[in-house]
């Protein structure tokens, strides 16, 4: 019993377990590499069961080969099973002993079986399947009892024959069935995989479209009045300044769409954070005093590695939408730290912050706290920026009492302290 418990084992790991690893790291193997794989492994699951032989007679070995050679066949097709039963019967010839020349007859025959039916067993379905390679791994098992019984004449226990026979047909039904079930799950889960990228693509798209088409609809209404006779020169001018500063904010929305959708960039550079926040500080320090909003510092020269534009962008994006959760004054405190060998860049405002729902979608493109004045592309783009620096960026909140974002980056090297106010 125990070297029949073997073979079954052996047919679950190399014809089981290494083609299911393969589909799971399909992109690590290219599809020789794969094939080189599964012969490989086939082969040593078949050699492994005629190296622990159920013993019948001297002189002859009986183990579950064949089921491993029909399950192999059956989904390898037909060249693994010209490779796979010269594989079988050269090392039952190596091996030697009176049943070697019995091989050659039941791998034959078994060849034949599959030759016919793998084409129409690609074509079934699961139920069919089952059918087809139980039936063929029967057969193949009733072969080698009759080979056993009118070559050598071997008096064989009805008890272990109904054993033998069961454990064929189960063990085959068992790992196609197991193989089966896989693929479909597999299968599902690709289609589910696709579905939610093309709702992802189809609410971006909805959301650009409609953000963009609303100040090109502004621009277009000015540009009409601009063409009117009468106008006079101080609304015309007025008209066209505010043209140009809808046709900024339709820029600005398209860049932070692309700075999620375009890959990593190739070429970074070593980046001073206490440089990169003045920098942005200039450019949001206006907005800042329109808001009565006061803006502290506590920041450090530490220095990480990226694109200096796409940090830029993500850090005005961040101190934005502090600035705009305070309508009504408020304190916008940043600040850096250091935590092992990584950089902490907290921004933290005291505004209105947000509901524990909110603070799950922040991040979504189509998202937003802002009403009809916000899309969310700007979170999704920071989002995306500390992700392509190997970073990563946490936010919490409590309503009413403001919001903190946490950019974790790897650290190079650090300086001095500096407190600025």
């Amino acid at each position: 019993m125990e070297p029949l418990l073997l073979n079954v084992l052996f047919i679950i790991v190399f014809l089981q377990l290494v083609p299911l690893f393969l589909e799971l790291s399909k992109h690590q193997f290219s599809y020789y590499q794969k094939r080189w794989i599964i012969h490989t492994s086939s082969s040593i699951g078949i050699i492994s069961c005629i190296l622990f032989p159920i013993p019948i007679m001297e002189g002859y070995i009986f183990d579950l080969r064949l089921a491993a050679l029909t399950i192999a066949g059956l989904y390898g097709g037909i060249l693994t099973s010209v490779l796979l039963s010269g594989v079988t019967i050269g090392f039952r010839f190596f091996i030697g002993g009176i049943g070697a020349s019995a091989t050659i007859i039941e791998v034959t025959m078994l060849f034949i079986l599959l030759a016919l039916t793998t084409a129409w067993f690609h074509r079934s379905l699961r139920k069919n399947k089952l059918i087809i390679g139980s039936s063929i791994a029967l057969s193949a098992a009733v072969i080698a009892l009759l080979n056993s019984v009118f070559i050598f004449g071997a008096t064989l226990d009805w008890q272990f024959v109904t054993m033998y026979l069961l454990l064929t047909w189960g063990i085959t039904v068992l790992i196609i069935y197991l193989y089966e079930v896989f693929h479909e799950q597999l299968l599902i889960n690709k289609r589910v995989i696709k579905a939610e990228k093309m709702e992802m693509v189809s609410h971006l798209a909805a959301s650009v479209s409609h953000e963009v088409r609303n100040p090109l609809t502004v621009v277009r209404g000015f540009l009409q009045m601009i063409e009117q006779e009468g106008i006079s020169d101080e609304k015309r001018k007025k008209f066209m300044r505010l043209s140009m500063e809808e046709i900024d904010r339709a820029d600005v929305i398209l860049g932070n769409y692309l700075t999620f959708a375009r890959p990593s960039p190739e070429h970074t550079q070593v980046l001073n954070i206490e440089k990169q926040i003045h920098k942005t500080l200039q450019i949001i320090t206006p907005l800042a005093n329109m808001n009565a909003v006061q803006i502290e510092t506590y920041i450090n020269n530490y220095k990480t590695r990226g694109d200096e534009h796409n940090l830029q962008q993500c850090l005005i994006n961040i101190k934005k939408n502090c600035i705009e959760a305070m309508p009504n004054s408020g304190k916008l405190r940043i600040e850096t730290s250091k935590e092992e060998s990584d950089l902490i860049l907290t921004i933290s405002d005291n505004g209105n912050g947000m509901t524990k729902e909110e603070l799950s979608r922040v991040g979504e493109p189509y998202f937003t706290t802002k009403g009809r004045e916000g899309t969310g592309l700007g979170m999704m783009a920071a989002f995306k920026i500390i992700e392509t620096m190997n970073g990563s960026l946490n936010v919490a909140s409590v309503p009413y009492e403001g919001t903190s974002f946490y950019i974790r980056l790897p650290l190079i090297e650090s300086g001095s302290s500096q407190r600025n106010i």
